[in-house]
């Protein structure tokens, strides 16, 4: 009886299907692993006709808190793999859909059935790299994917680029933030960038004065480490003789 109830509801839940090419190149895309399991999990409940994703529902299914899984979404809009749709149903309620038409978008455009090289992707943002400041670019996209041990998102490309065409950081500082970065264990955007801006306020020209300053830091680091009291805790306050210190 047990058996056939468990396969009624089996059949009842329906099924979902996810794409091979989505499971071998999502994290192509920026995806995280817990990212991807809160897109298959807001893609059944679309497929069975729940428009307005239920975190507490996903939640639930995953072992997680709501707002994790709301969180996970909103990095995925963040990223340009979603959109949030809001929509007023029959009664006028208003109800927020999500549409991951960005996602297969982006998935479409990995050719060849491999990532693209960083390169081909700024290519395709309608720059061309024949240039030698874009080969320049080629390889801070690289050296940061490398670094970050996954492809960079979209968003994140666009930060990236934004550094040299907005910004106008030179290649090799973007190149030496990054390793101050992983030298400090320190490995995002946002820190990255807050080395860039601290170095064009100090008005530095060369990555001599970079080094420079590293080195200052690195030598004042070590003379305050030498000039640190050694103080005993094992003392025993009740039985020393105080009058040796007059």
């Amino acid at each position: 009886m047990t058996s056939e109830l468990n396969w009624t509801a089996y059949l009842k839940a329906g099924q979902t299907t996810i794409s091979n090419y989505l499971l071998q190149h999502y994290r192509d895309l920026g995806m995280t692993n817990d990212e991807f399991l809160v897109f298959v999990q807001t893609k059944a409940g679309i497929d069975h006709g729940e428009l307005e994703p239920s975190t507490t529902k996903i939640g639930e299914a995953l072992g997680w808190e709501p707002q994790l899984v709301f969180g996970h979404l909103e990095s995925l809009r963040a990223k340009g793999l979603v959109k949030f749709v809001s929509v007023r149903d029959g009664s006028g309620r208003v109800t927020t859909q999500l549409d991951f038409e960005p996602l297969y978008t982006q998935l479409m455009r990995i050719t060849g059935g491999a990532k693209q090289a960083a390169a081909q992707r700024i290519e395709a943002q309608g720059e061309p790299a024949q240039t030698k400041d874009d080969l320049s670019r080629a390889t801070i996209y690289n050296l940061i994917e490398q670094e970050f041990g996954r492809p960079l998102s979209q968003m994140e490309m666009e930060t990236v680029k934004n550094w040299f065409d907005v910004d106008h950081f030179q290649p090799e500082f973007i190149k030496a933030a990054v390793q101050e970065a992983v030298l400090n264990a320190a490995l995002n955007l946002r820190y990255i960038e807050t080395i860039l801006v601290a170095w064009q306020k100090k008005n530095y020209h060369s990555i001599k004065e970079v080094r420079q300053e590293r080195q200052k830091r690195s030598q004042f680091k070590q003379l305050n480490q030498e000039e640190r009291v050694n103080i005993p805790t094992d003392v025993d306050i009740l039985n020393t003789d105080w009058s040796q210190f007059k």
